[in-house]
């Protein structure tokens, strides 16, 4: 009798193939009071990012969702679930960057930006590795433009690498985590107190949150210019911190006292 009642209809663009995509990534719910869909992405624990800018495009993937800021020409946040049987070898595998049909344009938005990147000491980088989807059939979606940012060559191959292979151990030994990461825009490499708006700014630092369905929550925050010597450790953070200068609301559906009362920091070789 609800599902004969309902009557609203939502909306989403999706990669294709579609029937994939709705199997792997999304499945509706009908509310029992007020007749309204409610939807539920499943790279997202708890609920998907809740954010300020409503005109953001959710795309669902295999291996990913993200949310794309066209002003930005560029991902707000990526969600992934780490799994060990996806976790593979990426020798093999191309690198190459793959345009995205689902934005079209984006290819020369990312062109323009590269120009500007390139002079500010900025690369091409991935917001999911490879390596951590290598064994999967879809581990291409990782070289999507869609799923790329601008980030310094010693960050992406010093302490955020360092993350990524603590990541890697973690989710061999004991199991599935989930993974939020995405850009902090801003003028100043120092947190802030709001998120910046200013569509011209280039991302000034990265946050990554790591979160098991337990509620054991770890949190990072990397400046562009965290040193190539330095361990991943040292960039720990709060989620209020990440909150505050992201404008994002994570983990919407989680009972904050119930939550992050655990952290991975000592399985991801922290003290």
């Amino acid at each position: 009798k609800t599902l004969d009642r309902a009557k609203k209809v939502i909306r989403f663009r999706f990669s294709t193939p579609v029937v994939l995509r709705l199997i792997a990534c999304l499945w509706f719910v009908v509310a029992n009071t007020g007749f309204a869909a409610e939807y539920r992405v499943a790279h997202c624990l708890k609920g998907c990012p809740i954010e300020m800018n409503a005109g953001n495009q959710l795309i669902a993937r295999a291996i990913y969702a993200l949310s794309f800021n066209s002003d930005r020409g560029a991902a707000d946040w990526l969600a992934y679930r780490m799994r060990p049987g996806a976790l593979g070898i990426a020798t093999s595998l191309s690198r190459d960057w793959v345009d995205d049909s689902d934005l079209p344009g984006l290819e020369q938005t990312i062109a323009v930006q590269d120009q500007s990147a390139e002079a500010l000491g900025l690369i091409r980088a991935r917001l999911i590795p490879l390596v951590s989807v290598a064994a999967t059939p879809y581990w291409h979606e990782a070289n999507l433009l869609s799923a790329s940012t601008l980030r310094t060559v010693n960050l992406d191959r010093g302490a955020w690498s360092g993350l990524e292979w603590s990541l890697r151990n973690l989710v061999n030994r004991r199991g599935d985590v989930y993974v939020v990461t995405g850009p902090i825009y801003g003028p100043e490499p120092d947190p802030s107190h709001e998120p910046s708006t200013a569509e011209t700014d280039l991302p000034v630092a990265f946050f990554k949150l790591v979160a098991t369905p337990s509620g054991a929550l770890s949190v990072f925050r990397f400046d562009q210019a965290f040193g190539v010597y330095l361990h991943h450790c040292e960039a720990r953070s709060t989620l209020a911190e990440i909150e505050t200068e992201t404008g994002l609301q994570f983990f919407p559906d989680w009972e904050r006292a119930e939550f992050g009362r655990e952290t991975l920091d000592t399985q991801l070789g922290c003290r």
